[in-house]
């Protein structure tokens, strides 16, 4: 069974990684995440797992 405390929506993610949630989408369209970091939870909403976070903190790196 998975784990809710891992799986984060488009708001909580982009307070973390301190950018705004529309630049966050077009950043994790770019990347190409898999299905299983990031799926549409309804309109202009994504759910992101912790890889895809974590994936998303080493952008640049």
């Amino acid at each position: 069974m998975s784990d809710v405390r891992t799986v984060y929506t488009t708001s909580e993610v982009a307070e973390i990684l301190d950018i705004t949630p529309s630049y966050l989408l077009r950043l994790a369209q770019s990347m190409e995440l898999t299905p299983a970091e990031f799926r549409s939870a309804g309109k202009r909403n994504y759910l992101f797992s912790k890889e895809a976070v974590e994936k998303l903190k080493n952008r640049n790196k």
